[in-house]
């Protein structure tokens, strides 16, 4: 586990080679390109056709069904357009197609709420106002419990229906009644009538349809649309980096991080292709991008390190700790071996597809991972879709494989505790290490980790509590001492440093909640555990009340009560996995706050 060291180089070239030379330099794909403003990371600046391109993909890749991708444009289309052109029309045609299907979605919608609004009153199609002497219909949706305003009113009116909510009220008027003829507005239902409104609705319908046949069609074109994006990404990230040289009368010039081990190809590179460059290690205030390293078995860790904050640069990498732990705290929530048996056939059926790309392979080690540390800590707890295997076969040999029992509290507790206790000093010591250049910093951080380790031996050892509130108090006054030590100074400075040390020394309080933040593992496994076996003596319960109609509600008990345990152990497990590594542990381990390595390549079709 280690962050890869960067060197600064500046890269020069011939004016007139600037474009080739970075060409080659995307083919190379290691330089992180240090923008003239100062930003991190690429500001890709597309063409409005390539945004148009990405609006269209996104169109096709919603689409319900997908046809088989083509390899290479049809030699139809390519007889009347180059390729660009050809993308370019198909682009037009997806993005026509998606506001086709927009506006006649939104015509279909419409005439729904018409046609339910309409409804109540009956299928009737109002008589043109010259036919019944200029009379008009009024209509009006009246409560029940309103009732009694129909005997004050004046003008003729008929019930056409009514529902257990409201009567739908028809009134007869000349011209529109006033606004307060009735305690509730009227209602404006136009004048088209129902049948003809649910006949424009069949049209729309059929017509959105077709619409979607069309757009399953166009997913033929998705991998061909795919590579003209992927073009245009590489050519925007090229515009990028041009705008970012410098000219210098013939010659031109490139800022750009680069790691150390690829220092040697780049020369290599220089002698072929006729360049300069020269390299620098980066100043003091200078932050090169962050780089994860971590062992092949680790790589999830910086995944998980990625998805919530990169370490500084001159920090130390916590990917590997993130990971372990994780898959530790995982387990825990949890509890049940019965779970992870089903995740992880979940997981079987989804491999091929995950181990695609890189990504992928990742996220599926790291389930592996998660699974399988779930299922032992599960055999371990006996606990299989909440039965207890020592209650219900004592005599299996899973039965001897139990060895944690959930429903012990205080064993679970102190379990939960420890837990606790070591994460805060692996914390600790990493953070020594990391600054084992400054003796006061490595001191202060051995006095936690000394003060962490003596409170929970002062409350696991009660007959050693006098020897472990000493050792506490040795770790406090090399916390008020060293915390803050000044490089150099006087007495105003060294008082200066005690008031901070003492300061720092506060942070007790919060080692204190930091560690009791712990006991939500065993909490959250508890509660899993404690569903589990409410589902199933509810399952029980309805198979033994009927032998019929019970078997079949027990099943429906046991399989939904289940899967609603399971759906929110997963969360829990995540959420609060991860929460104890990013909260907790980062806040004494301190890694710092870094920015991803993006390296000026070529992305591959």
């Amino acid at each position: 586990m280690s962050i890869a060291r960067f060197r600064k180089i500046l890269l020069a070239g011939p004016l007139s080679e600037r474009q080739r030379l970075l060409r080659s330099w995307q083919a190379f794909g290691r330089l992180h390109i240090i923008s003239r403003d100062g930003s991190q990371g690429f500001e890709r600046q597309l063409s409005p056709r390539d945004k148009r391109a990405y609006e269209a993909m996104k169109h096709l890749q919603l689409s319900a069904n997908a046809r088989r991708p083509l390899q290479h444009w049809p030699k139809t289309l390519l007889q009347q357009h180059n390729v660009v052109e050809a993308a370019n029309q198909l682009v037009d045609d997806v993005l026509d197609n998606a506001n086709q299907i927009r506006q006649v979605g939104d015509e279909a919608d419409s005439l729904r709420e018409r046609i339910n609004a309409l409804r109540p009153w009956g299928d009737f199609r109002l008589p043109p106002d010259s036919s019944v002497d200029k009379f008009r219909l009024w209509f009006y949706r009246l409560p029940v419990n309103q009732r009694d305003a129909l005997d004050e009113l004046e003008l003729p009116w008929q019930i056409a229906g009514r529902s257990s909510r409201f009567y739908y009220l028809i009134v007869v008027s000349a011209t529109e009644p006033p606004v307060d003829l009735l305690p509730v507005p009227r209602e404006h239902l136009g004048s088209r009538s129902l049948q003809q409104l649910e006949l424009e609705l069949e049209a729309s319908e059929s017509r959105l349809e077709d619409l979607q046949l069309e757009r399953e069609r166009l997913t033929r074109f998705r991998e061909l649309l795919r590579r003209h994006l992927v073009a245009a990404d590489n050519e925007a990230v090229y515009r990028y980096v041009m705008a970012q040289t410098e000219q210098h009368q013939q010659l031109f010039s490139l800022s750009a991080w680069v790691p150390e081990e690829a220092l040697a190809e780049l020369d290599t590179m220089a002698t072929e292709l006729g360049f300069a460059w020269s390299a620098a290690d980066p100043l003091p205030e200078e932050q090169p991008p962050t780089l994860l390293q971590p062992a092949k078995a680790l790589r999830p860790g910086a995944m998980l390190a990625s998805v919530y904050q990169l370490p500084a640069y001159r920090s130390w990498d916590p990917s590997g700790h993130l990971y372990l732990s994780f898959v530790l705290f995982f387990a825990m929530i949890l509890s049940d071996a019965g779970y992870s048996l089903v995740l992880l056939l979940a997981l079987g059926v989804f491999w091929r597809s995950l181990g695609r790309n890189d990504s992928g392979r990742t996220l599926r080690q790291l389930m592996v991972s998660l699974l399988g540390g779930a299922l032992c800590w599960g055999v371990a707890a006996g606990s299989y879709l909440g039965y207890d295997i020592a209650q219900v076969a004592p005599d299996y040999w899973l039965a001897g494989l139990k060895v944690i029992d959930l429903s012990n509290y205080d064993a679970m507790m102190k379990i939960s505790v420890i837990a606790g206790v070591g994460h805060v000093i692996v914390a600790n010591l990493s953070l020594a290490w990391a600054r084992r250049r400054q003796w006061s910093q490595v001191v202060t951080r051995l006095a936690w980790v000394v003060m962490t380790a003596a409170g929970l031996g002062a409350w696991l050892l009660p007959a050693q509590q006098t020897h472990m509130l000493i050792l506490a108090g040795v770790a406090a006054a090399a916390i008020l001492l060293f915390a803050a030590w000044p490089s150099q100074g006087g007495l105003k400075q060294r008082a200066i440093s005690l008031g901070k040390g003492a300061l720092a020394l506060a942070n007790v309080t919060k080692l204190f909640g930091d560690v009791l933040s712990y006991m939500r593992l065993f909490a959250l496994g508890l509660a899993s555990a404690s569903l589990g076996l409410t589902f199933n003596d509810l399952a029980a319960g309805a198979a033994a009340s009927s032998p019929g109609v019970g078997i079949v509600s027990a099943a429906l008990i046991f399989l939904l009560g289940h899967s609603i345990n399971l759906a929110l152990a997963i969360m829990s497990g995540v959420v609060h996995g991860l929460r104890l590594n990013f909260i907790e542990f980062y806040n004494w381990g301190e890694p710092g706050e870094g920015y991803a390595y993006q390296p000026f390549r070529l992305r591959e079709n």
